[in-house]
């Protein structure tokens, strides 16, 4: 009787022991997944136009800090152009896939966002992505960081070199900004500004651009220079050799700039 008791007390054992170990490796394997927070590189800028009911949308851009902080800054594209700027921390939900921006401001949006590979989706108010046609509206892009704030110098339109001709030619160049998804530069005569918009894929394109009015001895390259920003569809970047290349929807390149270190 004893013996019995004792093979039944071992067997229990055995099977607790295999639940325990079995409980402890699933814990284990769910703490070292693969998730958007350990596995992406989510740390950087991302910017997008989302709809708006009254103006013709919201310039948002989001960064995410390494320490969890983030700033949030949304400008509606009205004549006033009115900001908001919102700055604090995040949360990871349990998955380590979705954040939570920390604000003390009420009715704050967005504030529930999906993180992945270079992209931020961000979700309604239920946590859901947002559907239909204007879902594409609702994923921010994360910002090349090879081509933002750096001072690009016009080197060739159309597979031309450039050469600058008559007293007084102006170096052409373009800088995109990261706040306000700003872009400005000089035609090689006007200087110019506007906004720009990127997207998955490398695709680029500019837009509410002006220019200054002046004239100068040659505006040949100013003229060719407008026209190529107008064809802009996509961009490489070599960073090896600090080259930038726009280029048209058929793949075209249209324009290519050198990185200038002041």
């Amino acid at each position: 009787m004893k013996s019995r008791l004792l093979v039944l007390f071992s067997a229990a054992l055995l099977v607790g022991t295999f639940a325990a170990c079995k409980q402890k490796n699933a814990e284990e394997t769910i703490a070292t997944a693969d998730t958007s927070q350990n596995s992406l590189d989510w740390k950087g800028t991302y910017v997008g136009v989302m709809p708006c009911a009254d103006c013709e949308g919201i310039n948002i851009s989001i960064t995410l800090n390494e320490d969890n902080s983030y700033k949030m800054e949304r400008v509606y594209l009205t004549a006033e152009r009115e900001t908001f700027s919102t700055e604090g921390t995040f949360a990871w939900d349990e998955q380590g896939s979705v954040i939570t921006l920390e604000t003390t401001e009420a009715e704050t949006y967005p504030s529930v966002i999906k993180v992945a590979e270079n992209k931020l989706v961000l979700l309604d108010k239920e946590g859901k992505e947002v559907a239909g046609e204007l879902a594409e509206n609702y994923i921010l892009t994360k910002l090349d960081e090879n081509l933002i704030e750096k001072y690009w110098k016009l080197t060739e339109l159309e597979g031309e070199p450039i050469v600058y001709k008559g007293e007084g030619a102006k170096e052409a160049f373009i800088t995109l900004r990261t706040e306000g998804c700003k872009v400005n530069g000089n035609f090689a005569c006007n200087t110019f500004g506007g906004t720009y918009k990127v997207k998955q894929g490398n695709k680029l394109s500019f837009s509410q651009m002006f220019s200054t009015m002046m004239m100068c001895p040659n505006m040949d390259i100013e003229s060719k220079f407008n026209k190529a920003l107008q064809k802009v569809d996509s961009y490489t970047v070599d960073v090896d050799a600090d080259i930038l290349t726009f280029y048209d929807v058929d793949m075209n390149p249209v324009a290519k700039f050198a990185a200038v270190y002041m």
